[in-house]
């Protein structure tokens, strides 16, 4: 079979602005326990109260999104006292939208009891028309307290929430023990998962019990949230993990796919 010919249209090596943390021109931070976007927990019960201060580029320049158990400072949370922990959420909304191509990312996951990262994307019109009916990519996600399952999952009108359509892939290995490329290939009516190139999943149309929604633009987010109701009870010794991320790449396949810069 012929390969695919990739152009690379965007990417984010974290290694090039000299900054601290995210590229501000590129990305945003959501902040708080969700309260503020009308879904307190993050719509997920979660625990973590998002911080600017949790997205930062290390030593050997991977952006790290910490997660860590707040020890006294104020962040009143949705569930009546102070947030338990402290994570970060960022996303590429307003500033960078993709439609079609490949989207790579080399990532170390988190480990730990109810640990919860995820690598994802969503439709640019969910201010418009609302979730789940903008559509969300799954690209990645992990849980804790299943180190080596490799969640990946579409969600769309009629197939949301528990009800998504996805797959969860036991790659025999721990994803928290080593940097892996998460990827998928985006195309019209088509959208195929890979892990370190190998393919693990293709949906199509067909699959999804209601309106296929994602043949038009996205944005990319990544965070690692704490407990909730996907990834359950957090470990009472568990004290912080990481989120890693290498780096992001966006490609055209044979001609197809697009990046738009909006800010």
């Amino acid at each position: 079979m012929t390969k695919p010919a990739l152009e690379l249209l965007w990417q984010q090596e974290f290694d090039d602005s000299g900054e601290t943390g995210p590229n501000l021109s590129l990305w945003n931070f959501d902040l708080g326990d969700g309260t503020a976007n009308g879904i307190p927990g993050w719509g997920n019960n979660e625990l973590e109260y998002y911080v600017a201060s949790a997205a930062t580029i290390d030593e050997n320049s991977n952006l790290v999104i910490r997660a860590e158990r707040n020890h006294g400072a104020e962040l009143p949370a949705y569930y009546g006292r102070n947030a338990e922990w402290t994570s970060g959420r960022i996303h590429t909304a307003g500033k960078v939208e993709f439609l079609f191509g490949r989207i790579e990312i080399r990532a170390k996951f988190a480990a730990g009891l109810g640990t919860w990262p995820a690598l994802w994307m969503l439709g640019a019109d969910i201010a418009e028309v609302g979730w789940p009916h903008c559509g969300e990519i799954d690209i990645a996600e992990g849980r804790g307290d299943q180190p080596a399952a490799l969640y990946t999952t579409v969600h769309g009108p009629s197939y949301c929430g528990e009800h998504g359509k996805g797959k969860v892939t036991d790659i025999g290995l721990e994803l928290a023990k080593d940097f892996y490329v998460y990827s998928i290939d985006w195309l019209p009516d088509s959208i195929t998962w890979k892990l370190d190139g190998e393919t693990v999943l293709e949906l199509t149309p067909a699959d999804v019990a209601g309106d296929w929604v994602f043949n038009k633009a996205h944005f990319l987010l990544a965070n690692l949230a704490v407990g909730g109701n996907f990834t359950g009870p957090v470990s009472p010794d568990l004290q912080s993990a990481e989120l890693s991320i290498d780096y992001i790449r966006h490609y055209s396949i044979d001609g197809v796919g697009s990046v738009e810069f909006l800010g």
